[in-house]
């Protein structure tokens, strides 16, 4: 059998451009058919899919602008920001919460200026009554002590990038911050870039924190500018592995109940 070689070359040329041009443009797509959020404060009472159809611009010195008061939530920002930074450096305000809840995925966007960017939290004694949340694909920017608060068990914390927490001015002159922090058994804290976490006055700053958190697991995170890098606090246990620091004063405090299992510098 005889093939034109330069015919076919310019026909597998043709066809790859037309699977570029029909076919996804993102492995992170709009997300489609979802609750539209277009106002905040929010609140999303039931389980299902929400979404940001655009950027929303808050001035919220307290308060949360968006709560998930139901389990079984996705809630995609579909790459739109939830803004602040109108409050300034003295904001109460949280940008996402939760209480006591499970099954929650929040992506893809940007959350800036709040006191507490992300916060989902567990009132139970041993945080397990929240669990199996992912959080990912996000961008926070200038919260002022906390980018990410996630507590309860089995939760992923993967690809997010936490940018310039601190500078808190409300609640007194020496504040910590904190880039990452989760709270309970079995979380996972992965493939995270923490950039620049810093305390007001003599407020500590840490990039990811594990607090009584058994068989915690931190793997390649890049974490620079901050006091302490990766911080297990006692009694938790746990692994962490390939994460890199720079500008860290502290790369690495833990017990000796938490495993350094290789490649961190």
């Amino acid at each position: 059998m005889h093939l034109n070689i330069p015919v076919l070359a310019r026909s597998l040329v043709v066809l790859l451009f037309l699977g570029l041009a029909g076919g996804p443009r993102s492995a992170q797509g709009e997300t489609l058919g979802c609750t539209a959020i277009t106002t905040v404060p929010f609140t999303i009472p039931a389980s299902g899919i929400y979404c940001l159809t655009g950027d929303l611009a808050t001035n919220l010195p307290s308060g949360v602008a968006i709560t998930i008061a139901a389990n079984n939530v996705v809630l995609d920002l579909n790459g739109h920001k939830l803004g602040n930074l109108a409050a300034g450096t003295g904001t109460l305000a949280i940008g996402i919460s939760a209480e006591n809840r499970k099954d929650l995925t929040i992506r893809n966007g940007t959350v800036q200026g709040f006191e507490h960017g992300i916060f989902l939290t567990d009132t139970s004694a041993d945080s397990t009554t929240s669990q199996g949340h992912v959080i990912e694909n996000l961008r926070l920017d200038r919260n002022t002590v906390t980018g990410i608060f996630v507590a309860g068990r089995g939760s992923l914390i993967r690809n997010n990038q936490v940018v310039a927490t601190g500078g808190a001015t409300a609640l007194g002159p020496n504040v910590s911050a904190f880039g990452i922090e989760v709270l309970g058994p079995e979380n996972r804290v992965l493939d995270n870039a923490v950039i620049h976490t810093f305390g007001t006055g003599t407020g500590i700053s840490r990039g990811i924190t594990f607090s009584s958190d058994p068989d915690g697991l931190a793997v390649n995170n890049r974490i620079t500018q901050a006091q302490v890098g990766i911080f297990y606090v006692d009694p938790s246990t746990g692994k962490f592995r390939d994460n890199l620091t720079s500008g860290v004063t502290n790369p690495f405090l833990h017990p000796t109940t938490v495993i350094d299992a290789g490649g961190n510098n």
